[in-house]
């Protein structure tokens, strides 16, 4: 069954989307950090999740009149010796003029932070071909389960050796505001795929598939059922980020109708590897 087209009647400009998925970025990270207000920005920090990056880090990032650069990051080192924990990755504030973000972007380049860039991708129409659905799967709310859910998540984090990220990704089924789905074969956990409404704003999060069954047709079928479950929320914007060289997913992407519309970018504290988040 096709899906409707997002109604577009209300255009919003490729900056405005850029500011709305950094919105939905801070709902989904104050789910596993406590936040504090700075002068700089805002700060999440959880020292139970001291390897899970979406639980420590700093958002909306610009610097107030006559603060330096090197007085803002001796003030956020401060706040996070003091949490017992350490500051992952900052973001800049989107809404903010680059005079703002620039100086404390490049300070921290100098200061051996390394930009991390995602692509912002936004749903602009229905599927342009009909997605056909693997074969003998049971698809399933996350919550029925959360059994599976943790060998998903068990088996995503053995590939960045961080145990914790299983914790994160299970406290996400705490949010009221979250979906999640869970493809099953023959009672084995094969994938999963979740969304969480921000307002008029469905963002899909946490789309794995279990190694042993990839290139089976499960993530197309994963990703449809979750078009669907937007398409009845009737969310006004449909939203994800992926990783530019992750070509399989991009491809997949389009091929269901989403576009890219901008970047967005965190600068990671030195030793800080790129990875997904759990899932």
């Amino acid at each position: 069954m096709p899906l409707p087209i997002i109604d577009s009647r209300h255009a919003a400009s490729q900056a405005d989307l850029v500011r709305l998925f950094h919105q939905t970025e801070e709902r989904w990270t104050a789910h596993l950090g406590e936040t504090h207000s700075l002068d700089i920005g805002t700060a999440y920090s959880n020292r139970d999740f001291a390897t899970v990056y979406d639980a420590n880090n700093i958002r909306d990032v610009a610097l107030p009149d006559g603060m330096t650069p090197e007085a803002a990051l001796a003030m956020v080192s401060a706040h996070y010796e003091q949490r017992q924990t350490r500051c992952a990755y900052w973001v800049m504030n989107a809404s903010s003029p680059e005079s703002a973000t620039r100086p404390m972007a490049e300070y921290l380049l100098l200061n051996g932070y390394r930009a991390n860039g995602a692509d912002i991708m936004l749903l602009t129409d229905a599927p342009r071909r009909v997605v056909a659905e693997a074969a003998n799967l049971k698809i399933i709310p996350a919550r029925a389960s959360f059994r599976h859910a943790r060998m998903l998540a068990e088996e995503s984090a053995r590939r960045w050796n961080a145990p914790r990220l299983v914790d994160a990704f299970m406290r996400h089924m705490d949010d009221p505001h979250w979906d999640m789905l869970l493809a099953l074969r023959d009672g084995v956990a094969a994938g999963c795929i979740g969304v969480l409404a921000v307002g008029e704003i469905g963002r899909v999060e946490q789309f794995y598939v279990a190694e042993a069954f990839r290139g089976q047709g499960i993530g197309q079928t994963l990703l449809r059922r979750i078009l669907e479950i937007c398409a009845r929320s009737l969310f006004r914007h449909v939203m994800l980020w992926v990783l530019p060289d992750n070509s399989a997913a991009v491809k997949l992407y389009a091929k269901v109708g989403f576009e890219r519309i901008g970047q967005f970018t965190a600068h990671l504290a030195p030793g800080v590897q790129s990875h997904p988040r759990p899932g």
